[in-house]
């Protein structure tokens, strides 16, 4: 479909009849990027106290957990995903208006958590979306290529979406499972003939999908994207610098979760912007510097309140004062991923995961690994191997492993063919069970 169709007519119809306002969402974030920064914290502010003063009245675990007390944010305990789980009924507001939508997610150790939103919600996250990629000359309609975590096998119901995606709505998903050469090389291909203007999604496939770009560059015809966005996983900084090196364009991370909403997202300066007109964050019990538990409460969520949120990654909030981008929008200037992203070493010290990248990618042997920490403290570390392997390698990542820990902790690692994704397509790179997730 010609973008301009898509976008102005298409699009548009779209959210209309899945009863979503979301063009009127975006025209208004677009215009309050103007205001300045001093009507965005009031704007911030009274959405805050709107939600909490609607979470006094009307969702009874709130009532409950405030006891009478006045609905200011220190009196919210902090949300824990077991409390969603055991009682998230008791979440529901009792004057939620419109049909409630479902959703859920596995999380990191794959126990379902389950709960609800509305259109309202839906539509707003969606203009978060559509504004951060505007930054990017991203437009509603544009041609965009999602890595994600869906299966290929597809029910009659999801076929027929397929082809609404892509035939109106110029959008296509790729599954983000079973990436053997073939599928990767027809990936490639796929992308040099749609020619996407965004390829968004995981940042450990799409970094895959180029290297075999890099080794068939002739799939490519000459294709480079406008932009790529990643999520959904840590974007490492030799992950970021292979995919822009090879397709040529500006490497964004999206920060967000389904249970929490769209969190934060790259500028074009390297900078992470939070949205704030969705989203209101803190650090819990930060260290000396400044770094903690990221708390989120999103502000839209008026079906079933999130407040105080513990969304299981660590961060710390960037200094006020205005971006070179020209955005007003807090930031976070530390987003450490999640808790068992760390490894634990001598002492309990943590250890954040990217450590061990710096271990691996010093052997150019190692095309893929899977590093995971007992509860022991010792590790399991599994590598594909693109060139020989022997007694040597092993001792170097060994001694590297021992470095960064401070510990010699029993260290066992197997070449293997294949590393499978989680169920939900992710490919978790390092993990640790010595820590609470």
């Amino acid at each position: 479909m010609p973008q301009w169709l898509a976008g102005r007519v298409f699009w548009p119809l779209h959210e209309r009849l899945r009863g979503r306002e979301t063009a009127a969402h975006l025209r208004a974030l677009q215009q309050r990027e103007r205001a300045g920064a001093a009507d965005l914290r009031q704007y911030h502010q009274a959405r805050l106290d709107a939600l909490l003063a609607h979470c006094a009245a009307h969702v009874p675990w709130y009532r409950e957990a405030l006891a009478g007390r006045v609905p200011d944010l220190e009196a919210f305990p902090v949300l824990e995903r077991d409390t969603v789980r055991a009682r998230g009924r008791e979440l529901l507001a009792d004057n939620a208006a419109g049909p409630l939508l479902p959703s859920s997610t596995g999380g990191s150790t794959g126990r379902p958590l389950v709960f609800w939103s509305d259109r309202i919600k839906e539509a707003r996250h969606n203009a978060q979306k559509l504004r951060f990629r505007g930054w990017f000359g991203i437009r509603p309609g544009d041609r965009q290529v999602d890595f994600w975590g869906s299966p290929i096998e597809l029910d009659k119901a999801s076929r027929l979406r397929v082809i609404k995606d892509r035939y109106f709505l110029n959008q296509v998903v790729l599954s983000a499972h079973d990436l053997t050469a073939e599928r990767l090389q027809a990936y490639a291909a796929f992308l040099g003939r749609f020619r996407p203007r965004l390829v968004y999604g995981y940042p450990t496939v799409i970094v895959r999908v180029a290297q075999t770009l890099r080794e068939h560059p002739q799939l490519a015809r000459g294709w480079r994207p406008q932009a790529v966005v990643c999520t959904s996983e840590m974007l490492y900084p030799q992950v970021r610098a292979t995919i822009a090196e090879i397709l040529q364009c500006p490497v964004a991370n999206e920060y967000g979760s389904r249970d929490a909403g769209l969190i934060a997202h790259e500028c074009p300066h390297g900078r992470l912007h939070i949205a704030s007109e969705h989203v209101h964050v803190e650090v819990d019990q930060p260290d000396a510097d400044g770094i903690g538990d990221l708390l989120v409460t999103n502000l839209d969520g008026y079906a079933m309140p999130f407040v105080r949120y513990r969304v299981g990654d660590r961060g710390r909030l960037g200094t006020a004062g205005t971006c070179p981008c020209g955005s007003s929008l807090p930031t976070l200037d530390r987003l450490e991923g999640r808790r068992n992203d760390f490894l634990v070493g001598a002492e309990g010290r943590r250890v954040h995961g990217s450590a061990a990248n710096y271990v691996m990618r010093e052997l150019p042997q190692v095309a893929q690994y899977r590093l995971v920490q007992r509860a022991d403290l010792s590790l399991d570390i599994e590598v594909i191997a693109n060139g020989a392997w022997g007694d040597a390698q092993t001792r170097t990542v060994t001694a590297g492993m021992h470095r960064i820990l401070h510990a010699e902790v029993p260290v066992r690692l197997q070449l293997v063919d294949h590393i499978a994704p989680s169920p939900s397509g992710k490919y978790r790179w390092v993990e640790s069970e010595a820590l609470d997730t």
